[in-house]
C-alpha cells in the first residue's frame, strides 16, 4: 500500500494513472468485464486508460468522466488524476503545433514552390472541370427546351388540322423522361434522434457506424439527427438531455443519472418501445 501512495504523488501522465488503476484494481480483485459492467466504459476504453493509450480513447472530455467513474469505483481520489490528464492533452497539443511549425521552418525553397506548383495545377485542374460541366448541362438543358418546344408546336398543328387522337412520339417520352429527372428525389431517412438539452454538456455520436464526433449541447435547444440504421450515444450522465427516437421517449433510469450513459438506438428499439 506504501508503495501505491507514492505512485498517486508522483504520477503525471496517463501512463501512471493507467498503472495505479490497475494495480488498485488487482487488489480489490475485480475483473475488466466486471469494472466495465459496473461503470458502463466500454472494455475498449478501460484496457487503453490502463495501457496508457492517449490516441485511442475519445475526447478530452469523455476521457475524464472515465476516469472519475473508474477511480470512483476503486475507491481513489480523481481530482489529481484529472489534473494530470489536463497537463498531458495539453502538452500534446503543444508538441503538435510546435513540430508542425518546426516542419514548415525547415522546408527548403524548392520543395515550397513545388507544392505551390502542384496546388496551382490541382486548382486550375478542378475550376476546368466546373467550367466544362457548367457548359455542358447549359447545352443540354436548352436543347432539351427546343425539343419540347418542337413537340408542342407539331402537337398543336395536329390537332387544328383534324380531330385525331394525338401521337405521342419517341420525343415526346424522352422530353418527359428529361423533365422527370430534373426533379431532385427527396430521401426520407428512417429513423430520427432528438436531443433536448437539460443541461450544458458534451455528448459523444456515432451515425450508422461512422466516425463518432462530439457536440456540445446547451440547455434548452433541440438537436435532431438523421440515420438509416443505428446510433451509438454517449452522454456524461444520464440527466444530460432527454431523448427521443422517432418521436418516441427514451426512458432513462433515475440511477443513471449520475453515470456515464451510453445506448445504441435502432428500429428494434422502437419495437420495444410500442410493445
Amino acid at each position: 500500500m506504501t508503495e501505491l501512495n507514492d505512485d498517486l504523488v508522483t504520477a503525471t501522465d496517463l501512463k501512471s494513472i493507467g498503472e495505479i488503476l490497475k494495480s488498485k484494481r488487482e487488489e480489490l480483485s475485480y475483473t475488466v468485464e466486471h469494472v466495465s459492467e459496473v461503470t458502463r466504459i466500454s472494455l475498449s476504453c478501460l484496457r487503453n486508460i490502463e495501457e496508457g493509450n492517449l490516441e485511442a480513447l475519445p475526447g478530452l472530455v469523455f476521457t475524464r468522466g472515465f476516469i472519475r467513474n473508474y477511480a470512483k469505483l476503486l475507491g481513489l481520489e480523481s481530482d489529481w488524476m484529472i489534473e494530470a490528464l489536463n497537463q498531458t492533452y495539453e502538452s500534446q497539443l503543444n508538441f503538435l503545433e510546435t513540430s508542425s511549425e518546426d516542419a514548415a521552418l525547415e522546408m527548403p525553397d524548392r520543395e515550397k514552390r513545388l507544392t505551390f506548383f502542384i496546388l496551382g495545377g490541382a486548382f486550375t485542374f478542378i475550376l476546368l472541370i466546373l467550367i466544362l460541366g457548367w457548359y455542358w448541362n447549359t447545352k443540354e438543358t436548352t436543347l432539351s427546351n427546343v425539343e419540347v418546344e418542337n413537340t408542342i408546336e407539331a402537337v398543336m398543328v395536329e390537332e387544328v388540322q383534324n380531330s385525331s387522337p394525338t401521337v405521342i412520339t419517341d420525343t415526346d417520352i424522352e422530353s418527359k423522361s428529361a423533365a422527370e429527372e430534373v426533379i431532385p428525389q427527396i430521401k426520407i431517412s428512417p429513423l430520427s434522434l432528438v436531443l433536448v438539452g437539460k443541461k450544458d454538456a458534451w455528448i459523444q455520436l456515432t451515425i450508422d457506424e461512422q466516425k463518432a464526433q462530439e457536440i456540445q449541447l446547451k440547455k434548452g435547444e433541440k438537436y435532431e439527427w438523421p440515420a438509416d440504421q443505428i446510433y451509438e450515444l454517449t452522454m456524461t450522465t444520464g440527466s444530460t438531455a432527454s431523448v427521443y427516437l422517432n418521436g418516441e421517449e427514451i426512458e432513462i433510469k433515475e440511477d443513471m443519472y449520475n453515470k456515464l450513459y451510453q445506448t445504441r438506438l435502432n428500429k428494434f428499439s422502437l419495437t420495444r418501445l410500442n410493445n
